[in-house]
């Protein structure tokens, strides 16, 4: 596991890592009432600076996810990531980092319906890459949760159970990861990942109605390839076949950042090397997060 950092916090609190528990009979534990949010901070060797990216709109997202899921949050998402900084800060962490901000239902001996009371956690991780190496991926037999079940812009820990599913039915085929379809078979995402494919030169994504989480890093990269690479970019409905006529493809995420994809069922993608607009986009991405160009859309937050 990556380093573990000395201190969490809970419900406002600096704790050691190791006095952070929850009870195995609360409502979390028993029912899966968690939504959380994974965010990134981006050390800048040449201005010795940490940057969180985008923490404010993750932070508005965690309280979308808590308004759906009845929990409620009494605090501004500008007090949660001063929190964030906070726990950052006192652990004197100057490296790249995967944040998790978690709310959940903390009652002990919680019921299935219970909406209170709520606690907020939070960790910060050092860590680099999630991926290091491009991926071999294939269409899953488990399909995309659907909005008739639950609600899959919502970033609750359940729905991952879902992604789980996919995860490990792919490794045990041989493939890197997997691509889960909606209920109607059109292209959803990856287990915990958007997914871009590149077509006739154009960047293509399942709309956010395709059961997709909207995600901060897919924004950000259909912002970065329209305003700075000036690509074109659709928001439309992928069919199956599509994946193995695309060109390039890729995953995004906050853990993934842009992950090349080279094969989807044992199709091999263009060359079968990374593409050019998946290096473009993940080096123009990259810069950004790191403060390595002008922050002009204020996605940035300095850290020290």
């Amino acid at each position: 596991m990556a380093d573990r950092p000395r201190l969490l916090l809970l419900n406002g609190q600096l704790v050691p890592y190791a006095d952070a528990r929850v009870h195995i009979l609360s409502t979390a534990f028993k029912y899966g009432a968690i939504v959380f949010e994974g965010l990134r901070a981006y050390w800048s060797e040449s201005h010795r600076q940490l940057n969180g990216f985008r923490l404010g709109d993750h932070m508005q997202r965690l309280a979308r996810s808590m308004a759906a899921t009845h929990m409620k949050l009494d605090r501004s998402a500008d007090d949660l990531c001063d929190d964030l900084l906070r726990l950052i800060r006192a652990n004197d962490l100057r490296e790249d980092l995967h944040m998790r901000v978690q709310a959940f239902v903390d009652e002990d001996d919680g019921k299935l319906a219970s909406t209170a009371p709520i606690s907020i956690a939070m960790a910060a991780i050092p860590m680099g890459r999630f991926f290091d190496k491009s991926l071999n991926v294939g269409v899953s037999t488990w399909v995309r949760i659907s909005e008739r079940s639950m609600p899959p812009r919502v970033k609750a820990a359940a729905n991952y159970h879902n992604s789980r599913l996919a995860l490990l039915e792919a490794k045990a085929n041989g493939f890197d990861d997997a691509v889960l379809l909606t209920e109607g078979g059109k292209v959803s995402e990856g287990p915990g990942y958007n997914l871009f494919i590149v077509r006739g030169g154009e960047l293509v994504t399942p709309p956010t109605t395709d059961s997709i989480l909207e995600g901060v890093t897919r924004d950000s990269l259909i912002r970065i390839a329209t305003e700075q690479l000036g690509l074109t970019v659709r928001e439309r409905s992928i069919d199956r076949t599509e994946l193995y006529a695309a060109q390039e493809m890729f995953f995004c995420g906050s853990s993934s950042e842009v992950t090349p994809i080279v094969s989807v069922d044992r199709h091999v993608l263009g060359t079968g090397k990374v593409g050019d607009v998946t290096r473009k986009l993940r080096e123009a991405f990259l810069a950004i997060a790191r403060g390595d160009q002008p922050d002009e859309r204020g996605w940035l937050q300095p850290v020290y």
